[in-house]
């Protein structure tokens, strides 16, 4: 009836949400869960859409409520993943890094700084510039300025408005 009507309105629409089912599915199987998330996303989206061109409201109920229960749940985040997408996957000990690389520290200043080893600085910078695909410390400062890294919600205790000393 109208459901398969308005399907055939949409062209390959009705299959997108679908492959897009399928695609969670796999990169679920897979451990890649945040992409896995996007896939459902999409799918969700569709459905949604599909949904309103939908004109009786008892098969857009149907169709939403079959369709929107072969997707999971989306998981429910943490505020530490949360801080993580949305600076680009960056940990919180990293970000407090790109924030001390954006005041202008090197390596063994930010070190001193956060009580840590100037190689897991080198390595924390590493793991930054490969997550952000940059490739300098200019642009690692550039992107923290961007992303409101320099502002003082991230710095660690003890640094705020003072500079350390040059060794």
């Amino acid at each position: 009836g109208a459901a398969r009507e308005a399907a055939r309105e949409q062209g390959a629409r009705p299959l997108l949400w679908r492959l897009d089912v399928a695609l969670g599915r796999l990169l679920q199987a897979q451990a890649r869960r945040d992409e896995a998330e996007q896939a459902y996303a999409a799918a969700r989206v569709l459905i949604e859409e599909l949904a309103g061109t939908v004109p009786d409201e008892a098969l857009r109920e149907e169709f939403l409520g079959r369709a929107l229960a072969q997707i999971p749940t989306p998981r429910r985040l943490s505020p530490r993943a949360l801080a993580r997408l949305a600076y680009g996957g960056l940990t919180e000990r990293e970000r407090e890094v790109v924030g001390l690389i954006a005041r202008g520290l090197s390596n063994r200043q930010i070190a001193e700084a956060l009580v840590i080893s100037e190689r897991t600085v080198e390595a924390h910078t590493g793991h930054v510039r490969d997550k952000l695909a940059l490739t300098s410390r200019t642009q690692v400062a550039a992107w923290a300025v961007e992303h409101g890294l320099l502002l003082g919600a991230d710095e660690p205790p003890g640094t705020s408005g003072s500079s350390p000393s040059p060794r």
